[in-house]
């Protein structure tokens, strides 16, 4: 199933190693998906079906839903081809629950 943008919904993908601390985004195994409503979580969904090829990661997260990205740090070429499609980038170093409050809370700033 395709998600959709709807207004008033925010999308935010946390990279996720299999441990709770986040990964770099270039080794990220898989992505805590979140749905953001009125500045609650909605609703959360691991993914690991993004491809680990640089190429292709980059060519899903172009074609997905998303809004921001949230990892503990970007290689210069992800960061500027995120950039370009217009992605939020965040950094966070630690938990990916700590990391997805800190979104919430307007504590991260936009890279």
């Amino acid at each position: 199933m395709k998600l959709i943008k709807q207004d008033g919904l925010t999308f935010v993908a946390v990279a996720y190693g299999g441990a709770a601390e986040l990964m770099n985004f270039e080794k990220a195994d898989a992505w805590w998906i979140y749905c953001l409503e009125g500045g609650k979580v909605k609703k959360k969904q691991l993914m690991s079906l993004y491809p680990k090829d640089f190429e292709e990661r980059i060519d899903a997260f172009a074609h997905s839903v998303l809004d921001a990205v949230i990892c503990r740090n970007y290689g210069p070429k992800a960061m500027a081809r995120l950039k370009a499609l217009g992605l939020e980038l965040y950094t966070y170093n630690g938990g990916i629950d700590a990391a997805i409050k800190a979104y919430l809370n307007n504590e991260l700033t936009t890279l």
